[in-house]
């Protein structure tokens, strides 16, 4: 509910909070893999590693938080319930590279998020969003772009 709510912009300037945020999903992830393995839990994994994701960019760790939106991205197959990971995990992804620089890659991101996604938790909230970084970067989304 935390990143629904744009908790993590919230607590993005305060090193305390995202390191107890990243504390309990440790934890979380632990208890995860220590229990039996159940049609949830890829997604309760994807779970934790979109918000660790979150957490390590909020660190300024880019490298780790990158491959946590990626790892999200190839889970996608094994995904079977949380439908929504998989654009926001791209949406995040290319909000950091906006961050970076990295317009293009952010754009490409950005249009596959917003074309290849459709009926998932939270939508309209989502592609708000991707609207909004598309329309900061000024950037034309075309319809027909086969992602």
């Amino acid at each position: 509910m935390m990143y629904m709510w744009n908790g993590f912009a919230m607590i993005e300037k305060d090193e305390v909070l995202t390191q107890g945020v990243m504390e309990t999903l440790l934890e979380a992830e632990r208890k995860l893999h220590e229990g039996p393995v159940n049609e949830y839990s890829t997604d309760d994994s994807c779970v934790i590693t979109l918000l660790k994701g979150l957490c390590f960019r909020n660190q300024g760790q880019i490298d780790r938080a990158e491959a946590c939106f990626m790892h999200i991205c190839s889970s996608e197959k094994h995904i079977h319930h949380d439908d929504y990971l998989v654009p926001n995990a791209l949406l995040e992804l290319s909000l950091m590279y906006i961050r970076l620089g990295r317009k293009e890659e952010a754009i490409r991101l950005l249009q596959r998020a917003k074309h290849n996604y459709k009926e998932y938790s939270m939508e309209s909230r989502t592609q708000f969003r991707i609207h909004a970084a598309l329309s900061r970067l000024k950037a034309v989304p075309e319809e027909n772009d086969s992602l």
